[in-house]
């Protein structure tokens, strides 16, 4: 798998996929991201990769294994691994900060949506639209970095940087605000059509008011 795919380098379902396993993994996510998941058989995919239907199953169990197997490395990013040191470093320089903090996470998280694209377009389909694998993905991402977020939400929170919400709350504001976002523009929208960074800079200004509190 190319540069694109760096994600799953280290991921435990794909680290060590053999050359035919990857052609598989590869042809999932062209047919996932094109016609969909629930619309995709693992016949068209074994066709679309050159193998047979039973050189998935060796690998993945079913179909929905390999979905998930494309999917986990990604949620175990949403969250970005090194924000507590990030804040550590912020908040003992005293620059802590809600615009800096969300503005440095927004660009850094849609960055990796763009550059995983198709994934990232395979990942919103099945999050909006089949609830079982959106329980699944929410489960997927690691607790840790649930942890690390809370602790610094926390900290904003005593500073008095930012709204006193529980932290869960807090986190669904972020996401459907970032989600739609990329949905709007990566799923429905030609990227071509809009002023990507003043509409970044847009969402964040208003994610920023939103979790501001009030004087």
């Amino acid at each position: 798998m190319d540069n694109q795919f760096d994600i799953y380098r280290e991921a435990e379902k794909t680290e060590k996929l053999t050359p035919k396993q990857k052609l598989i993994f590869q042809s999932a996510i062209d047919l996932f991201s094109k016609q969909g998941y629930a619309n995709s058989s693992t016949k068209e995919i074994s066709e679309h990769a050159g193998v047979s239907e039973g050189s998935i199953f060796r690998k993945f169990k079913n179909k929905e294994e390999l979905l998930m197997a494309i999917l986990t490395p990604l949620t175990h990013k949403i969250l970005p691994q090194d924000l507590k040191q990030f804040s550590h470093t912020m908040y003992q320089n005293d620059t802590l900060n809600l615009k800096y903090f969300l503005t440095t996470m927004i660009n850094d998280r849609i960055s990796l949506f763009k550059y995983n694209h198709k994934i990232m377009k395979i990942f919103l389909n099945e999050f909006i639209y089949d609830q079982k694998i959106h329980d699944r993905l929410i489960e997927s991402i690691p607790k840790k970095s649930f942890k690390q977020f809370n602790q610094v939400l926390d900290e904003l929170k005593q500073k008095n940087l930012l709204i006193d919400w529980d932290n869960l709350e807090i986190f669904r504001f972020l996401a459907s605000n970032i989600l739609g976002y990329l949905i709007q523009h990566y799923i429905i929208v030609n990227e071509k059509e809009w002023d990507e960074p003043s509409e970044i800079e847009h969402v964040t200004e208003f994610i920023v008011k939103g979790l501001t509190p009030t004087k």
